[in-house]
């Protein structure tokens, strides 16, 4: 697995920021909501805001 992030910059340009959360299985958004919640509102806020947004 350590290969595979290791490439994540060639494959997966757009990628932000890779979260590995540790003693998580393939369910991560069941096993770990509030974790995965936080995760994905923190990456939500700083995207830029849509053109033309007030």
């Amino acid at each position: 697995m350590a290969d595979a992030i290791k490439a994540f910059p060639v494959t997966l340009p757009g990628l932000s920021a890779p979260h590995i959360l540790e003693g998580c299985g393939h369910w991560v958004q069941q096993e770990r909501p509030e974790e995965v919640n936080r995760l994905l509102l923190d990456w939500l806020r700083v995207l830029p805001a849509p053109v033309g947004a007030p």
